[in-house]
């Protein structure tokens, strides 16, 4: 069975990926782009809740649809 999707944060830092999205089950997966050399490129990384920044957790709330927030703040440790 797929996991849903809670909240999915694309953005960019200087042309270069960085998106976030949660998952229902409280994984948190960090899709980016480290340089525009070979390599840097489409990399993905498992976070936890505990590993997050307040700013991203911020831009996984905002886009959360409203019946998702309250278990988002859960999963986020919010």
């Amino acid at each position: 069975m797929e996991k849903r999707i809670i909240a999915f944060s694309p953005n960019m830092k200087n042309g270069l990926d960085d998106d976030y999205t949660l998952y229902e089950d409280g994984t948190v997966i960090h899709d980016f782009d480290e340089h525009r050399y070979p390599g840097g490129y489409n990399l993905k990384r498992r976070l936890n809740a505990i590993d997050l920044k307040s700013d991203i957790k911020s831009r996984l709330i905002n886009v959360t649809s409203e019946e998702d927030k309250e278990l988002a703040r859960t999963l986020l440790n919010l």
